[in-house]
């Protein structure tokens, strides 16, 4: 069944969802309501029901719309302009919503449609973005053809994430770009790491033999 859009167009839908997120900063998902949001922007609760049938609905539409702006790519020309320009779009996001992400971790536990939101809408976005970044640098040859993107490409956003999510605290954008230059590149141009042979343990001291008893 196809739903009306809301009166007002794409303007109206990005006000009512844009309000979603700032009354879930304010209050948490738990005590989140439909009622004042649409209190706020003044809109109809049917209206909102007809679109978004449960506040699960809503928080996720609000979620994914506020990190759809990501572009397909980032194609500088080099890898260390794409990786900065991911690690400035990455910081712009937490100081846009890291106070909801850190609401939303516990609840995405019991909610299979906010965990697959989080994993698609930003986790595998992210992923698909740096994978190209990647892809190009190894084209380039400015990367060890045995790189391993797929860890490479979580260091920075895992870095970030914790210090925001878990810590409390801010990153600096000097901060992410020496995380770019000092971590993440070096260890793309070195690739893995050759595993050295096994040390034989040194042999065992020679037994002295006790004196002859006289």
């Amino acid at each position: 069944m196809s739903v009306a859009p809301l009166r007002g167009g794409q303007a109206r839908m990005d006000e009512l969802l844009t309000t979603t997120l700032d009354v879930l900063k304010e209050t948490g998902y738990e005590r989140l309501t439909i009622d004042e949001v649409v209190s706020r922007v003044h809109a109809s609760k049917a209206t909102v029901y007809r679109r978004w049938p449960s506040k699960s609905a809503l928080v996720v539409a609000a979620f994914v719309h506020a990190v759809s702006h990501l572009p397909a790519e980032y194609d500088t020309g080099s890898l260390r302009g794409d990786l900065l320009a991911g690690m400035d779009d990455l910081l712009n996001e937490m100081e846009r919503l890291a106070d909801v992400m850190a609401g939303l971790i516990d609840e995405k536990r019991r909610n299979e449609e906010l965990a697959t939101a989080l994993r698609e809408g930003f986790l595998d976005t992210r992923r698909q973005v740096a994978a190209g970044a990647f892809a190009r640098a190894r084209e380039r040859g400015e990367i060890a053809p045995d790189a391993d993107v797929e860890m490479l490409w979580q260091i920075a956003p895992a870095l970030v994430m914790f210090r925001w999510l878990m810590m409390g605290e801010s990153v600096p954008r000097e901060e992410g770009h020496r995380l770019v230059d000092e971590v993440v590149l070096p260890l793309a141009r070195a690739g893995r790491p050759v595993s050295a042979p096994a040390t034989p343990p040194p042999p065992p001291p020679p037994r002295r033999r006790a004196p002859p008893s006289s």
